[in-house]
C-alpha cells in the first residue's frame, strides 16, 4: 500500500511540475508578446506619428497657448522623438571633438531650445492641416526614413520626411527633409559651420542665444 501511495505521490508531483512549467511558459510567452508590442509601438513610424499628433494638437490650440504655451507642449514631445544631442554634434561638425564637456552641454541646451522654439514659432496656427504618415524605408548606413506629408486645405500637400536612427533609448529622429529632399540638418550645419570658422565656438554660442531670444519674442 505504501508503495502504491508513494507511486501516486510521485505521479502527482510530476503532474504538478508539468503544470508549473506550463504556467511559467505561459508567462514567458505573454511577456514576449508584450515586448513585441512595445517594440512595434516604438518603431520609426510610431515615433513620427506620436510626435505629429502632439504637433497637430498644439497647432489647434496655438492662439490661446501663445508662444510659451506651445513651447511647453512641444518640448517633451521633441525630447522624446528627436536625438537632439546627436543633431547638435552633426551641425557643429568636426570641431565637436575639440570642445570641452561644458561646451558640449551648453551647445546641446542651446540647440534644444532653438529647435523647440523654431517649431513653436513656425507651427503657430491651424487652418485645417492634417498629417499623413506613409511608408518607411531603410537607408543603409543612414537609418530609416519615414515618409509623411502635410495636407493643406487650399494647396497641394507638402512632403515632410524624417530620418531616424536606432539609439539606446529607441528610434529617434535625426533629420527632417522638407519637400522630401531638403535636409534641415545640412542647412543648419552650413550656417553654423561658417560662424565657427570665422568666430569660433563662442560665436556659435552667441548666435544661438540671439536666435532663441528672437524666436521667443516673435
Amino acid at each position: 500500500m505504501l508503495d502504491v501511495l508513494r507511486g501516486r505521490s510521485g505521479m502527482a508531483n510530476r503532474a504538478l511540475d508539468r503544470s508549473f512549467r506550463c504556467l511559467i511558459l505561459a508567462f514567458m510567452l505573454a511577456a514576449l508578446g508584450a515586448h513585441d508590442l512595445r517594440a512595434q509601438e516604438a518603431a520609426p513610424r510610431a515615433v513620427v506619428s506620436g510626435f505629429q499628433d502632439t504637433l497637430l494638437a498644439t497647432m489647434k490650440e496655438a492662439g490661446p497657448l501663445g508662444f510659451e504655451g506651445r513651447y511647453q507642449r512641444l518640448q517633451p514631445a521633441m525630447e522624446a522623438a528627436f536625438d537632439l544631442e546627436q543633431m547638435t554634434r552633426i551641425v557643429v561638425g568636426t570641431r565637436w571633438a575639440k570642445l570641452s564637456d561644458a561646451e558640449h552641454q551648453q551647445l546641446v541646451d542651446l540647440f534644444r531650445r532653438f529647435s523647440v522654439s523654431t517649431y513653436a514659432r513656425e507651427f503657430s496656427g491651424y487652418d485645417g492641416e492634417q498629417f499623413e504618415v506613409g511608408d518607411d524605408r531603410a537607408q543603409p548606413g543612414l537609418g530609416t526614413v519615414v515618409e509623411t506629408r502635410i495636407v493643406l486645405k487650399d494647396d497641394k500637400p507638402v512632403a515632410l520626411n524624417y530620418l531616424l536612427r536606432q539609439t539606446s533609448q529607441g528610434w529617434r529622429i535625426v533629420d527632417v527633409y522638407l519637400d522630401g529632399t531638403i535636409s534641415e540638418l545640412a542647412r543648419r550645419r552650413d550656417e553654423f559651420s561658417s560662424i565657427i570658422r570665422t568666430q569660433g565656438v563662442d560665436g556659435l554660442i552667441a548666435l544661438l542665444k540671439k536666435k532663441n531670444e528672437e524666436l521667443a519674442g516673435s
